[in-house]
């Protein structure tokens, strides 16, 4: 079995405005906001009468992870590329047995948010349940840019300075000073900061090294909702749009074995947002949660403020498997029609878990 990946790659100094509801900016897209945007773009490129839609059926049952960071290595004299994927930090406790508590090599680790698949294969398979806590020294990894840990045979064949990655600086966050005219008597009286993330390619010796954005769909897919993706990539992703922000650029697809989300475990690591039902919340063992509210998109009159909830983060651990749910949170006096928020689970199994990738 195989599941789709679909790649993302924004130009340089690309801007974008990943939110949450008190303006503050995130690193990833939950995949609830991310299913959002693949529905509306399938409405617009096949039409709003959802009965008569052919993409909005099979989104009905479409599971999808958040989108996630990769890294690309350009080699600028010979055109080959290596790119790794990483994946959100379970948030389980990682203790490396070492009985030197280094107070910087402390804080180091506590910058670290995302694994390579690599590093993160060898993380699950330190495992221990009756502790529950992963037994692992991260700093048997390679680290890039203080958040991003591979592993050494992931980097080997790149000739590449490894003393300069932790230097490694994909993403840049700035605030630029904005004012609100008013269109009455054209006064600019209310002054405000705006918060935007900043694309960043590097040159280091003969790479250039980028980021780029992807996500996984383990459900088979047809090529309309491939079009509906390469849609959302030139319409933009999450706010500020109209402002020029949220440029994916160029789309890529590719399929891998499936065996990152297949097989059983002891415990799963989530990697979606999740809405557990009230049974599958009591199997949570470490957790964070988000909160979503914000307004509607519609083509329906003016936008009104959805019902607000808190989702399970990516990369909290349950110990059992489970499937979350899609919620209404359409409001109260909205009758056009109904408002969804997308929290079905896309699971890792760890834990004497059987398989490999």
């Amino acid at each position: 079995m195989t599941m789709k990946i679909y790649k993302f790659y924004p130009g340089d100094k690309t801007s974008f405005h990943f939110g949450d509801r008190n303006g503050k900016l995130k690193e990833i897209l939950s995949s609830d906001q991310l299913y959002s945007a693949v529905y509306n773009c399938a409405l617009l490129l096949y039409g709003q009468d959802e009965d008569k839609n052919p993409v909005v059926k099979s989104l009905q049952s479409l599971t999808l992870s958040s989108l996630f960071h990769g890294i690309r290595f350009l080699n600028q004299n010979d055109g080959k590329t290596k790119e790794l994927f990483f994946l959100p930090r379970p948030l389980a406790p990682v203790v490396s047995g070492s009985k030197d508590k280094d107070l910087l090599n402390s804080k180091r680790e506590k910058k670290i948010k995302y694994f390579s698949l690599g590093a993160l294969k060898l993380l699950l398979e330190s495992w221990n349940s009756e502790k529950k806590l992963f037994k692992f020294n991260i700093f048997d990894l390679e680290i890039m840019g203080e958040k991003y840990a591979c592993t050494k045979e992931e980097i080997q064949p790149l000739e590449i300075d490894k003393s300069q990655m932790p230097d490694f600086k994909f993403f840049a966050s700035s605030s630029e000073p904005k004012v609100v005219v008013s269109r009455l008597n054209d006064n600019s009286d209310n002054f405000y900061y705006q918060d935007k993330t900043e694309v960043n390619y590097l040159n280091i010796g003969n790479y250039v090294v980028s980021p780029f954005f992807y996500f996984i769909c383990p459900e088979k897919v047809d090529y309309r909702l491939t079009a509906v993706i390469r849609l959302m990539a030139d319409e933009g992703l999450s706010g500020k749009r109209s402002k020029g922000m949220g440029a994916l650029g160029k789309v890529d697809e590719e399929e891998w074995p499936d065996e990152l989300i297949s097989g059983s475990g002891s415990y799963y690591m989530c990697l979606s947002g999740v809405f557990p039902t009230p049974d599958e919340a009591e199997k949570l063992v470490y957790y964070e949660l988000a909160e979503r509210s914000g307004y509607i998109y519609s083509q329906y009159g003016r936008p009104l403020r959805k019902k607000r909830l808190r989702l399970i983060k990516e990369g909290s651990i349950f110990s059992e498997k489970v499937s979350g749910q899609i919620i209404d949170v359409s409001p109260d006096s909205f009758n056009e029609h109904k408002v969804y928020l997308n929290g079905k689970a896309l699971l890792v199994p760890f834990g004497r878990y059987e398989h490999e990738f």
